[in-house]
């Protein structure tokens, strides 16, 4: 059995980390789903955190195309 390369560790794990923010980014989807609009402060924050996430997680995958 051959070993992993440090270069397939770290790709590895950049994929890990995309797949866990894409994991949350649907987690984030069902919060808003269940305050179905009746809480003002998720209505207030819950977009630019989900807005957030997705950028993180274009930057990650410009990053780990580097890689």
């Amino acid at each position: 059995m051959t070993q992993r390369s440090t270069r397939n560790k770290i790709r590895w794990q950049c994929d890990s980390a995309i797949d866990d923010m894409f994991k949350a980014l649907d987690h984030l989807s069902g919060v808003a789903a269940h305050s179905a609009d009746r809480s003002m402060y998720i209505d207030t924050y819950l977009p630019s955190i989900m807005a957030a996430l997705e950028e993180v997680i274009l930057t990650t995958k410009k990053f780990r195309e580097g890689l």
